[in-house]
């Protein structure tokens, strides 16, 4: 019977472990959770930033990043928390983790101006490769280029759509822009396209079904069609 019991308990152990290294796979490549300085009001980001800010506008400037875009992805990443490390290893203010530090010429991740550096170049290499547009980049920027290109867009993960959205929602609240928030927080497979606003990158959300029919009777066709896209 003890053997019995002992057998049983190994595999369920087993089991338990697949099951965490399958879940993984489905998760950010960064899995952390956001800081609550988010949510907190242009103001009180601006204040944060400041000791920062000769690093922000120099990088920013030679990227082609708007400003405004680093403090919003500093602020949901870190909150400005230069020593922030995260349970799968991203380091510093921009959430860096070590693969993407030495991508992109960091040394050491935790020093604040080699960190703003190498964030915004990544932003700016991202945002060159998905065309300008603000939610496939910020979506990678959080789960990874692969993520991005399997689903043709915001992948399904809990974190990446709430990622994209406040980063957008801080990044409106410090530049005075609307840039729209995506639908359900998932952009289509058709993701979005490129405007250009007062000479800064914005995306509009594009509907994955093209016109399609319109209406209530539209809405529930595409709903039946990829139930991912919308909000449940």
């Amino acid at each position: 019977m003890k053997r019995f019991l002992m057998i049983f308990s190994t595999v369920l152990c087993g089991i338990s472990v697949l099951s965490v290294a399958q879940a993984s796979t489905e998760e950010p490549v960064k899995q952390r959770s956001m800081h609550v300085c988010g949510s907190t009001n242009a103001e009180g980001i601006e204040r944060k930033a400041t000791p920062h800010l000769e690093s922000i506008n120099t990088y920013a400037n030679k990227y082609g990043v708007n400003a405004a875009m680093v403090k919003a992805v500093i602020a949901v990443e870190s909150c400005y928390n230069s020593t922030a490390v995260s349970p799968k290893g991203a380091q510093g203010l921009m959430q860096l983790i070590p693969a993407t530090a030495a991508r992109f010429g960091v040394s050491d991740a935790f020093n604040t101006s080699q960190n703003i550096h190498g964030g915004t170049r990544y932003l700016s290499w991202l945002m060159k490769r998905y065309n300008g547009d603000l939610y496939k980049s910020l979506a990678a920027y959080n789960a990874g280029e692969g993520a991005v290109d399997k689903y043709k867009g915001i992948p399904p993960y809990n974190e990446t759509q709430h990622y994209v959205r406040r980063v957008l929602t801080v990044y409106n609240r410090l530049s005075g822009e609307a840039v729209p928030l995506p639908a359900g927080g998932v952009a289509g497979a058709n993701g979005g396209y490129s405007s250009k606003s007062g000479g800064r990158v914005s995306s509009v959300y594009l509907s994955p079904f093209g016109t399609g029919k319109p209406g209530r009777a539209g809405l529930n066709t595409n709903r039946a069609r990829a139930p991912h896209l919308y909000k449940r």
